[in-house]
């Protein structure tokens, strides 16, 4: 899903990010107000499949 701004509230699934690593950390949905952007240090692109004992990096 790409986001986009739009002038109706809406509920997104949304992906946080640690905001040194940009390592993600977990998921969870967001109201976004009307005309307003995502929140900070996150992102609506989902993560990759990875292996065990490894970490997914945002670039």
């Amino acid at each position: 899903m790409t986001f986009k701004m739009s002038d109706t509230p809406q509920t997104i699934k949304i992906f946080n990010l640690r905001s040194d690593t940009n390592e993600f950390i977990g998921a969870g949905d967001a109201y976004i107000p009307p005309h307003t952007g995502l929140p900070a240090n996150c992102t609506d692109i989902a993560p990759p499949d990875i292996p065990a004992s490894h970490i997914a990096i945002f670039d």
